[in-house]
């Protein structure tokens, strides 16, 4: 934690500075930092009176809530909404303050307040690592997240390189932020909601690389590292295995039952590492189990030219596909089976294989782009894909892109006044997430621009008026009745018609000399007299 000088501010201390604070922002905002306020502030008393924090460590954490609320009142309104999202975040928690909880909450708006004190909003995604080596990853809108797996694939860094004063400080500083849970478990808690996930959850794969880590960490700097290794393998044994028909599967988030191959590989390879570590022979039998589950399944996440990121046939983004191929390509070496680098050499394939892009029908072959009255305004492409891939097309100066997974799909483009009148080819290409490229023969079509005027007859029977008309560019008239007698002239509308119609009139009394005006959608018009109404 930063700043011993906050540890000072007693709670109506802290309660003077926050009110001055907020009464400086917008009043919406002002609320809403007084009402998240009150909260801490209340869960933080409860906390002590329960004897789940002492006052010391509560009143350092009132401080921490205390600079949040001065850089919420003096930095851009973007950055604002990140920091007060998180203040928002560790209000709501404040009936479950303890010591780890209390830890990885405050800690985690400590590190947002001082980072968008002096950072601009990032523009991508980043990790943010803290003076002991936690990782907080930014999701936009939400802040800088505490972020568990991240936090663990460091230590597990830090132990591969054998650099002992940085396992040593990373892991003391998780183990801390480890809540304990039933029959001698702990949790690594996310504090965000996710995909209807409500915080604090867990995730199997975390759980599975935390007792990795930490068993690397106990052999290296301290062997009580290795207790709470067990501890987070517990939680994985007990509650985060599901059953399949195939077997079990790692949970890669306890509230739903997804199942995801990099997670239950993530998960084997961590479990084999932890059981040879920690010299569990259960955790070995897991990990087993879910690498003949794995095998079982393997063929259902290969879309025949990319990878499937779940078996609900979601294609992987390229970082997932990759992320893929390193741990089949490790299982295979730790292994010697070759079904897993048979695996991960097809998925390395996929990867420079470009994808297949297959045209089906064009409508209309006929374009008229001006006027845009909704009629053959937008020519539509039938296209069927190989796998995910982002679609383009074009036609003269215009295009349009679409991301499109594998399988049939219909592309849409309007071009509007930029289409140049004649026979145009339009084109079509398709560039995967490795950036392969295929290109696709298209049809000609013929772009005309609505600049003639309808060509209608009409005739009077009485007083039903009956119309045909053509025009190529329009799909309706647009029809008045004008009425010229007694030197007056009077304008009926007759509205929106067909090409084709009737309809009976209904003329003002008098003698008058009908004639019938109809316009397309272009604004030309023609004029035919009607004769004597």
């Amino acid at each position: 934690m930063r700043s011993a000088s906050r540890k000072l501010l007693g709670f109506f201390a802290f309660a003077v500075v926050s009110a001055a604070l907020v009464g400086a922002s917008s009043p919406a905002q002002a609320t809403t930092v007084r009402t998240d306020w009150k909260a801490i502030a209340g869960g933080l008393q409860k906390a002590v009176k329960a004897g789940r924090l002492d006052a010391a460590t509560a009143a350092e954490y009132r401080g921490n809530a205390t600079h949040a609320l001065t850089v919420i009142d003096r930095i851009p309104a973007g950055r604002a909404r990140e920091l007060q999202y998180v203040l928002h975040e560790v209000a709501v928690q404040s009936a479950r303050y303890d010591g780890p909880r209390a830890l990885s909450l405050f800690s985690m708006l400590e590190e947002n307040a001082s980072y968008f004190a002096t950072h601009p909003l990032p523009t991508t995604r980043i990790d943010v690592t803290d003076d002991e080596g936690v990782v907080y990853r930014w999701f936009p809108g939400e802040g800088l997240q505490f972020h568990p797996l991240a936090s663990f694939g460091a230590l597990n860094a830090a132990a591969a390189a054998n650099d002992v004063e940085r396992v040593e400080t990373l892991a003391a500083a998780l183990v801390a932020r480890g809540e304990p849970a039933p029959l001698g478990t702990v949790r690594f808690e996310y504090w965000f909601p996710f995909e209807g996930g409500k915080p604090p959850w867990v995730s199997g794969m975390a759980q599975a690389v935390a007792a990795q880590a930490l068993a690397r960490a106990g052999n290296i700097v301290d062997p009580t590292y290795l207790d709470t290794a067990r501890a987070s393998y517990g939680l994985v044994s007990r509650w985060l295995v599901q059953q399949l028909p195939s077997g079990p599967w790692i949970k890669l988030y306890a509230f739903n039952r997804d199942v995801v191959l990099n997670a239950q590989l993530q998960t084997i390879l961590s479990l084999d590492d932890y059981a040879e570590t920690a010299t569990d022979p259960d955790a070995q039998a897991l990990a087993d189990r879910l690498q003949a589950t794995a095998e079982a399944l393997l063929p259902r996440f290969d879309s025949g030219s990319w990878s499937y990121y779940s078996l609900a046939r979601d294609e992987s983004t390229l970082g997932y596909h990759t992320f893929v191929v390193s741990l089949l390509q490790k299982l295979g070496q730790r292994t010697g089976d070759t079904t897993w680098t048979d695996m991960a050499q097809r998925f390395t394939d996929d990867l420079e294989n470009p994808p297949e892009l297959t045209p089906g029908k064009i409508t209309p072959l006929t374009l008229v782009p001006v006027p845009a009255d909704g009629y053959r305004d937008t020519i539509v492409v039938r296209v069927s894909l190989s796998k995910v891939s982002r679609v383009t097309l074009s036609l003269g100066g215009a295009s349009h892109t679409a991301t499109l997974a594998h399988g049939s799909h219909v592309i849409a483009l309007t071009p509007g006044p930029r289409a140049v009148a004649g026979s145009v080819t339009p084109t079509l290409r398709a560039v995967d997430l490795a950036g392969n490229a295929t290109d696709a023969q298209l049809p000609p079509v013929t772009v005309m621009w609505d600049t003639e005027a309808p060509v209608v007859d009409a005739t009077l029977e009485g007083l039903r008026l009956h119309w045909t008309g053509t025009d190529a560019g329009t799909p309706w008239l647009r029809l008045t009745l004008e009425l010229r007698g007694s030197g007056a002239v009077r304008r009926i509308e007759l509205g929106k018609r067909g090409l084709n119609g009737s309809l009976t009139l209904k003329p003002p009394p008098g003698s008058w000399d009908a004639a019938l005006v109809a316009a397309n959608s272009a604004g030309k018009t023609t004029r035919i007299a009607l004769g004597t109404l």
